[in-house]
């Protein structure tokens, strides 16, 4: 009877633990996304640049048939944009994949910059990211490369048409720091040059 009233008592008591460690590890996991933001907050603050965003990057010897939009972007003879994909996975959150092409060494030219802009230019969020996850022109030369992003879409940003504005910079250098593209076949520019409107989003 002893171990049956102590065993009534503790089940509660066990039950209470395990739910205290539950809530506890949900705490730290939101903890964690608002570090990561503060951390993005405090980077952009401290090097005058966007915080680059981290993704995958695939790379083929032929270039992937799932291409939503065909492009045809030449980044100062060294890379091609060959082509995007946008799918909206939730009101919150859109999948973005980049194609390229590698035509020559980008030496410091190794970050893509991507500005999603409403209908009047005005910047609303970003996705800038090391290209190819900063892999070596040994790596990526003669190749194609498939990036992929989840992009988090801000509630200012949703009810409006949205472009996709694509270009690629040398975050180190102070002057002459973008590619300026060579040719864009039917792609609109902006940006003397420097930036391709790849595709238009309805948020």
């Amino acid at each position: 009877m002893e171990k049956k009233g102590l065993a009534k008592i503790w089940k509660p008591i066990y039950l209470a633990a395990m739910l205290i460690g539950v809530c506890i590890a949900l705490t730290l996991t939101g903890c964690s996304k608002e570090k990561e933001q503060e951390k993005a907050t405090e980077q952009e603050k401290a090097t005058g640049t966007p915080y680059r965003a981290s993704g995958s990057c695939e790379i083929f010897d032929k270039l992937p048939k799932d291409i939503a939009k065909p492009v045809e972007i030449n980044y100062g003879g060294k890379v091609k944009l060959l082509g995007i994909t946008a799918n909206k996975m939730s009101p919150d959150k859109i999948k973005l994949t980049y194609y390229w092409q590698i035509l020559g060494d980008v030496g410091l030219y190794n970050v893509v910059f991507v500005h999603f802009t409403d209908a009047g230019n005005t910047g609303l969020f970003g996705n800038d990211h090391d290209f190819c996850q900063r892999k070596s022109f040994s790596e990526l030369k003669d190749k194609f490369t498939k990036e992929t992003f989840i992009v988090n879409i801000p509630q200012s940003a949703k009810g409006q048409p949205i472009y996709i504005k694509v270009g690629i910079y040398a975050p180190e250098m102070q002057s002459n720091n973008r590619l300026k593209i060579e040719s864009a076949e039917k792609t609109s520019l902006d940006e003397g040059n420097t930036r391709a409107i790849v595709e238009k989003l309805s948020l």
